[in-house]
């Protein structure tokens, strides 16, 4: 019988166990209601139980076949990682398809696939299965999950349904694969791929960016070695901004006067 969801006829109950029925093949099913009789149809999920019997359940995994869920690593093997998708039985994740660093103990989006030995696997290669944008629009706020990142920025999936992508100059601090952002729609594109930011619109942000350089400051005896003469990937590094937010913040807390600037570098005033 197929891997995956059925809806099978109640055979036979015998003491111990029932057996269903497609029609036409049969199988012994496990975990089911205590309640059933003999012409019952019930849906069930199919799968190889732990001693690689095909068995069936009532039981449903957290992810149906081609579906996405956001999965936790249970176990790393010399040959890939072992997942947790709800049953009694945890499910390969083989090295070649998984994207970037992952550790055992974390969630990550993935989607559930029968390889070429018949075999239930999963893989972190989701962007196939997700939807082109027909629900949002620029200004509005979501949030998703990074699935991918690369040269162009993180790929994010939307509410787990939608594709989108924060680009790279968008990206401010330490992002990971797994780690969930809230974020405001930029733009929707003619292939109607949604960009993303998690960044607030400019007067928002610029309050923020003015107190996280405020910490910054006061977590460097007062003083940072950055000016709005300095080099942009100078104060990326150290702020996480783009030139043009950090000559914003710093000029918020210029008319505050909180910090005195200079071409090369911004003070506390005492």
């Amino acid at each position: 019988m197929k891997l995956g969801k059925h809806k099978l006829k109640v055979e036979k109950i015998l003491k111990n166990k029932i057996i269903l029925t497609d029609g036409r093949e049969e199988i012994q099913a496990k975990e089911y209601s205590k309640n059933l009789k003999e012409g019952d149809k019930i849906d069930v999920f199919v799968y190889d139980g732990p001693d690689g019997d095909r068995i069936a359940t009532e039981k449903m995994p957290i992810i149906d076949v081609n579906g996405i869920g956001n999965l936790k690593v249970v176990a790393k093997t010399k040959f890939g990682y072992f997942v947790d998708i709800g049953l009694d039985k945890d499910i390969f994740l083989p090295y070649q398809e998984k994207k970037g660093r992952i550790e055992v103990g974390e969630h990550y989006l993935m989607t559930l696939y029968i390889d070429k030995s018949n075999r239930f696997c999963v893989s972190m290669n989701i962007k196939e299965r997700l939807k082109k944008n027909e629900k949002y629009k620029s200004n509005d706020l979501v949030k998703g999950v990074i699935y991918d990142i690369d040269h162009r920025g993180a790929m994010v999936a939307v509410d787990g349904i939608y594709d989108g992508m924060i680009p790279k100059e968008e990206l401010k601090g330490i992002y990971k694969i797994g780690d969930e952002v809230n974020a405001r729609v930029q733009r929707v594109l003619k292939n109607d791929l949604i960009t993303l930011t998690i960044r607030q619109k400019s007067y928002k942000q610029m309050d923020k960016d003015a107190d996280d350089i405020e910490k910054l400051l006061k977590e460097n005896n007062g003083k940072l070695e950055i000016g709005d003469k300095s080099d942009s990937e100078k104060i990326k590094a150290m702020t996480g901004l783009s030139k043009r937010a950090f000559k914003r913040a710093c000029g918020a807390l210029y008319k505050q006067e909180k910090v005195k600037l200079f071409p090369e570098r911004i003070e506390l005033r005492k």
